[in-house]
């Protein structure tokens, strides 16, 4: 029975062979195809992710020359714009008109160097644990009072609000509170808000400068390094005030008097 059943076995192997061309083998082009396709994809998408993270790690380069909107709000209203206190060094700066200007000189001030604290110390506002001095001395703290009456509260905390490009006053904004100097201009025209305000705000109106980042009014011009857009106080004007000449009338007399000079006098006859 065992011999029987094996010869059947070669049999049928022997008929499959048969059929099979001579010198035909397993079709392997196919699969090698297919792994091919998917390596090749796997490498664009890996070289491609690569690239677009190290673009994002470069900006802002330099000979970029962003806009973003910026305002220091203090419980429920924006102080006035800041001035630059010094000199254009690093190219993160403002010209006093609400927008921060991000054009690094230098590749130490570019990418992810571009950060919000060579911008504060452009304007002398020094950056605390939970409070920020202005330039002229003016300190914000957490548990200072905001609002009044019932409202009252000193639970209050510094906060830096975040928006995107084209954001309105109903965009939610992204709030840091932890490294705020450290924060990357990441994107032109973005738009932010250094504030003091009650702990449990999430957001606020969008900076008044906001609508300049439309159409910056130096969107044109070459940056300079060490660009002197400090404001020089106006020269004091002097007034000079010549005291009126004294003139004395005698009958028969002629009189001639010219401001500034001496009074000539002539006797008739």
């Amino acid at each position: 029975m065992g011999t029987a059943s094996t010869s059947k076995k070669i049999q049928r192997v022997q008929k499959a062979g048969v059929n099979r061309r001579a010198g035909q083998s397993r079709p392997l082009g196919f699969p090698a195809l297919v792994i091919a396709i998917l390596v090749a994809g796997t490498i664009l998408v890996f070289v491609a992710r690569s690239t677009r993270v190290e673009t994002t790690d470069e900006s802002p380069e330099v000979g970029d020359h962003w806009h973003e909107a910026f305002g220091l709000y203090v419980c429920d209203q924006y102080l006035p714009n800041q001035l630059d206190v010094k000199l254009d060094a690093t190219g993160i700066h403002t010209r006093g008109d609400g927008l921060i200007e991000v054009h690094p000189f230098e590749k130490k001030y570019s990418g992810k160097n571009a950060v919000m604290a060579h911008f504060l110390t452009a304007i002398g506002l020094e950056l605390g644990d939970g409070s920020f001095t202005l330039h002229d001395g003016t300190t914000h703290k957490a548990g200072d009072s905001c609002g009044s009456g019932d409202s009252a509260t000193t639970d209050t905390v510094v906060k830096l609000f975040v928006w995107p490009p084209q954001a309105s006053n109903v965009t939610k904004p992204e709030i840091v509170t932890q490294t705020i100097a450290g924060t990357r201009f990441e994107q032109d025209k973005r738009i932010y808000a250094l504030a003091l305000v009650p702990r449990d705000t999430t957001t606020i109106d969008l900076p008044p400068a906001t609508s300049k980042l439309r159409n910056p009014a130096d969107a044109d011009k070459t940056p300079v390094k060490n660009d002197k857009t400090v404001p020089t106080a106006p020269k004091a004007e002097t007034t000079t005030t010549t005291a009126p000449s004294a003139s004395t009338t005698v009958a028969g007399e002629t009189t001639t008097t010219v401001a500034g000079e001496t009074t000539t006098t002539t006797t008739a006859g």
